[in-house]
C-alpha cells in the first residue's frame, strides 16, 4: 500500500442506516448486516464494508481534480451476520480485512489505478510463494462494472474457480459461460431425448421453478469427448430467480406438501391479495419448442404433472429464453480457445479487486470541480461525446471515479494453513510464518545453539539477518521436533549427534522434503537463499 502511495485511515465500525439507504444497498431485509439500536432508539450497522463511508468522507475533504488521484486504505474488523459460519477463520461474523478505495478524475485514470492496484495484489500473493487463481468475477452486492478474484485452491473452498489448460482463460464459475452460451445459440429444432428436471422454491414457497434440460447435453461441435450427465447451473438459476432458496434439497415435496395445508383461496378478510402458488418453467436452448409445447400442464398426464396443475391452476408461467442452463463440468470446450481443456476447482477467496466508476459517488452526490481542460458546456456536442466524465452533475464538476480492493487478513491465515498443511503439522510460508527458522538443539549444545541464534540474526552489509528462534525449553530433542513440526517453521536447524563431531547443523526444510548438513561457517547463506524460495 506504501509502495502504491496509499494514506492509512482507520474508519468507524458503526455505520447509519441512511448513508446505506442513499447509496441503495439498504433494503431493509439485509440478513448478513448487523443491525442494532442504542439507548435511544436509534438504529446503526456494524459494517461489513465501507464504500458509502468513505465516499462521504472524501466528499467533505476533497473538492478539486487537484487532490487526485487519491488511495486510502485501512486494516479494521468487519462484520458480517453469516447464517453458517464455518470451518474456524475461513467464514466467521467477525473478520479482519484490507480494504483500499481509490478515488479518481476520469474513467481512464481510475482504470490505470485498478491496473496499479491489480499488479500491487499480484506481488503480494507472488511473495506468499503459494499456488493462487486470478479470476474473472462477479461484482455482486459490491457493484459497479469489472473485477477480479484471488483464490487459493483447496478442497475445503466454497467457490468454484474454472481455468483452461490451454489458454490464459480463469474465471469464476458464477461468472463463467459455456462456449455454447457465449454463442448464443438459437433453440433447437431437434427432438433431444431423453431430458431431465430440477426443481427449486422460493424463500416464501410461493413460487416453483422447474428447470428443463437434456440428460447429456454436448450435441455438435459442442460435444464433451466425454459422455456425462448434465448438472444444473443453479448460479445462473439464482441470478433469474433472486428470491430461490437454493438451500432446500427436495423443492417439488416441499411445495407440494407446504400448499396441500395451505390451500389458496380467492376470499380473504385481508384488504391486501393473499399469496398464490405459482410455476415457472425455463427451458435449456437445446430443448426444442415441440418439447415445451407437449410439457404444458394441460396436455400432461403425469402423476407430478396433475399434482402441480391441482395447485398451480393456469397461474404458469414459460421463459424460453435461449439460455444455456448445464453447468460447465472437466474437460468441456473452452469459451475462448475452443479446446476441451476445462478444469474446474474449488478455491477459497482471498482477495477481490473494483471498478466501481461512479456506482457510490453518483447516489452519495459526490463531486468536485474539474480541471479546465475538461470543462465543457453540456448542452454542447462536445459533452456528449466527453467519455472521461460519463456522469456529470453540472458544468465545471464531475462525480469522483472510483475502486475498492480487499484483502482477507483473517481468511488467509486459515486458507494457507488448510492448503498447506500437512499430516505432521503446519506449513507456512516464510513471509507469514512466526518464525523464519527454528534453532533446535540437544542439552550440551545450548552454548552452541546461542552462537548460531547470533549468526543468523546478526546485522551484516550486503545480507538481511534471518528471523530466528531459539528453543531453549527444557525438553526433549524429539520433543522439540515435534512441536516445530506442528508450528510449521519453514526451516528448522538442528545441533545434534553430528555437530558433536564437525561442527555441522543439520538443516530441514518439510515444505521440500529435504535435509542437509550445513556447516556453520555457511549456515547463514544457505538459510537465506532457502528464504527467497519458500
Amino acid at each position: 500500500m506504501t509502495k502504491l502511495g496509499a494514506s492509512k485511515v482507520s474508519l468507524a465500525s458503526f455505520s447509519a442506516p441512511a448513508l446505506w439507504k442513499r447509496s441503495g444497498r439498504y433494503k431493509g431485509n439485509n440478513a448478513e448486516l448487523f443491525q442494532v439500536k442504542d439507548r435511544k432508539g436509534a438504529e446503526f450497522l456494524l459494517s461489513p464494508t465501507h464504500e458509502e463511508e468513505i465516499t462521504t468522507l472524501v466528499e467533505s475533504a476533497v473538492s478539486s481534480y487537484k487532490q487526485l488521484p487519491l488511495l486510502l486504505y485501512q486494516i479494521s474488523r468487519k462484520y458480517r451476520d453469516e447464517p453458517r459460519p464455518r470451518q474456524g477463520l475461513l467464514r466467521t461474523r467477525e473478520f479482519l480485512m484490507k480494504d483500499l478505495y481509490t478515488f479518481d478524475a476520469t474513467s481512464q485514470e481510475a482504470m490505470e489505478t485498478y491496473a496499479r492496484a491489480r499488479n500491487a495484489y499480484k506481488a503480494f500473493f507472488d511473495e506468499l510463494r503459494i499456488p493462487y487463481f486470478v479470476a474473472d468475477a462477479d461484482p455482486g452486492s459490491i457493484g459497479g462494472s469489472l473485477s477480479h478474484e484471488y483464490h487459493v485452491p483447496t478442497p475445503s473452498g466454497e467457490d468454484t474457480i474454472i481455468s483452461c489448460a490451454s489458454c490464459s482463460f480463469t474465471a469464476n464459475e458464477e461468472l463463467a459461460r459455456s462456449r455454447a452460451a457465449v454463442k448464443n445459440n438459437e433453440r433447437s429444432t431437434a427432438d433431444l431425448a431423453p431430458h431431465q428436471s430440477w426443481f427449486g422454491i422460493s424463500k416464501d414457497k410461493c413460487q416453483l421453478v422447474e428447470a428443463i434440460l437434456p440428460r447429456y447435453p454436448g450435441s455438435g461441435e459442442h460435444q464433451s469427448p466425454q459422455r456425462r450427465e448434465a448438472q444444473i447451473n443453479q448460479h445462473l438459476i439464482k441470478t433469474l430467480y433472486p428470491d430461490l432458496d437454493l438451500g432446500i434439497q427436495r423443492a417439488f415435496a416441499t411445495f407440494v406438501d407446504y400448499w396441500k395445508g395451505h390451500r389458496p383461496s380467492g376470499e380473504s378478510r385481508d384488504t391486501k391479495r393473499p399469496p398464490m402458488p405459482r410455476l415457472t418453467r425455463i427451458y435449456d436452448y437445446r430443448i426444442s419448442q415441440s418439447i415445451i409445447d407437449h410439457q404444458t400442464l394441460g396436455n400432461s398426464h403425469s402423476p407430478l404433472a396433475q399434482q402441480l396443475l391441482e395447485i398451480v391452476g393456469s397461474r404458469t408461467s414459460i421463459d424460453a429464453s435461449s439460455l444455456d442452463l448445464a453447468r460447465i463440468q472437466d474437460g468441456d470446450e473452452c469459451p475462448e480457445c475452443g479446446n476441451h481443456s476445462l478444469k474446474l476447482q474449488q478455491a477459497v477467496e482471498l482477495g477481490h479487486t473494483f471498478y466501481l466508476g461512479d456506482r457510490y459517488s453518483k447516489p452519495m452526490n459526490a463531486t468536485f470541480t474539474t480541471s479546465p481542460a475538461h470543462q465543457v458546456d453540456d448542452r454542447s456536442n462536445d459533452a456528449q461525446e466527453n467519455q472521461d466524465y460519463p456522469a456529470r452533475v453540472k458544468q465545471g464538476q464531475a462525480y469522483f471515479q472510483m475502486g475498492c480492493h480487499g484483502i482477507g487478513v483473517s481468511r488467509i491465515i486459515a486458507a494457507v494453513a488448510d492448503s498447506l498443511a500437512d499430516t505432521q503439522g503446519l506449513l507456512w510460508p516464510s513471509v507469514m510464518a512466526p518464525f523464519e527458522a527454528a534453532i533446535l538443539a540437544t542439552e550440551e549444545h545450548k552454548t552452541a545453539a546461542e552462537e548460531v541464534w547470533d549468526i543468523l540474526t546478526r546485522q551484516e552489509p550486503g545480507s538481511d539477518p534471518v528471523d530466528a528462534v531459539l528453543d531453549d525449553r527444557d525438553k526433549s530433542l524429539g520433543w522439540k521436533l515435534k512441536d516445530a513440526d506442528l508450528i510449521g517453521f519453514p526451516v528448522v536447524i538442528v545441533l545434534g549427534s553430528t555437530f558433536s563431531k564437525r561442527r555441522v547443523c543439520e538443516v530441514s526444510v518439510r515444505r521440500w522434503g529435504s535435509r542437509q548438513k550445513v556447516a556453520m561457517r555457511n549456515l547463514r547463506v544457505c538459510v537465506a537463499s532457502i528464504m527467497t524460495q519458500i
